[in-house]
């Protein structure tokens, strides 16, 4: 059945394309780390594990534990220590936000303070929440921010794909040179678009890289979602070796925010019977207005899980709650009596 609706949702992308013209940004989703303790499990989960993480990383990233993640004093304390744990001789955490907080499109800012010494790798950045397009790299990946150790004070933003990656040497990035990264607080962002992702420290943009058709240019027309960790040694954070008296290392961060287009105007290409859909981003209803009237509705996830369908009295328009829908983005659709699909729209549920 899920295949047979991911079938059905990438014919419907087909029939009816849309597209989005940004306006303002509004907040959708932020950690302001004002409490202490592990980190909000209602935010965040962890990556487990000291398998090299497919860069021969020697950390074990642990799961819920104070000595590498924590909150305290205002801040989320990323730590990395020289200590044997699970067969590794360092720990550390990777906090991510996968099915908490997953986004398409939208700007991604993390206020931080980061680690150096050789065989720190500090990163934030972003994979894909369902790997449509299969694995890496064909799936993408965002670096928002990334920096190794021993080349003090260059900010790295990479955008990883099939037809660009590190592994066939052809990734796409820029560098930025921030003397004081390690002893002062920046803003690290990222704003994405359907057509192009600009890279930040502060007000200083670095890198844009602009849309090319084809999956294996572009990915990034999916959900997404937030990576935070301190990585140890590895192909690239540990190629001049891991100097063992710079442990423990902390990546602080004071806030993590997520900002989504306040409204979205929807492109009505070929038959799209949808005239208006508002609000959009929306809580807890959306009021749908229509050219012809429609008799099914349905929601469904971008990966093409249905969430919800219902009848109703044909109708040209609706109030649909929302309210107990997790946030994220989403695809409605109509129907008329007959079934045949006369619109559909992305909407994002705050």
């Amino acid at each position: 059945m899920k295949n047979v609706i991911a079938s059905f949702l990438l014919l419907l992308v087909w029939l009816y394309p849309l597209k989005f013209y940004a306006q303002n940004y509004e907040l959708v989703w932020s950690d302001e780390f004002d409490y202490n303790g592990l980190p909000d499990s209602t935010k965040w989960s962890y990556d487990i594990g000291g398998n090299g993480w497919g860069n021969q990383e020697l950390q074990y990233y642990t799961n819920a534990r104070s000595e590498n993640a924590r909150v305290e004093n205002g801040y989320l304390i990323i730590e990395a220590r020289n200590e044997t744990y699970q067969n590794s001789n360092y720990t550390s955490a990777r906090l991510v936000t996968k099915n908490k907080g997953d986004w398409l499109y939208g700007k991604v800012e993390v206020r931080a303070k980061i680690p150096g010494g050789k065989g720190a790798w500090p990163a934030i950045w972003m994979l894909p929440t369902n790997w449509v397009y299969g694995g890496w790299p064909k799936s993408g990946e965002m670096d928002i921010m990334e920096y190794v150790g021993y080349d003090k004070g260059v900010i790295h933003a990479t955008v990883h794909t099939e037809a660009y990656n590190h592994s066939l040497g052809t990734q796409k990035g820029n560098s930025i040179t921030i003397n004081d990264v390690e002893t002062v607080f920046h803003n690290y962002s990222m704003e994405w678009t359907e057509d192009k992702i600009m890279f930040f420290v502060d007000d200083t943009k670095y890198f844009t890289f602009y849309k090319k058709n084809g999956y294996q240019y572009w990915p990034f027309d999916k959900t997404f979602h937030l990576l935070l960790n301190i990585a140890v040694g590895g192909s690239w954070g540990g190629a001049q070796g891991i100097d063992n008296s710079i442990f423990p290392i902390k990546m602080y961060v004071d806030y993590v925010r997520v900002y989504q287009d306040k409204t979205l105007f929807i492109q009505k290409i070929y038959n799209n019977t949808i005239e208006c859909l508002y609000p959009n981003p929306a809580n807890e209803f959306i009021f749908i207005t229509a050219k012809e009237k429609f008799s099914y509705i349905q929601i469904l996830s971008l990966s093409g899980q249905e969430i919800a369908n219902f009848y109703m009295n044909a109708d040209t328009k609706l109030k649909v709650e929302i309210g107990s829908l997790r946030t994220g983005t989403y695809l409605l659709v109509l129907k008329n009596y007959k079934k045949k699909i006369i619109g559909s729209a992305v909407f994002i549920k705050k």
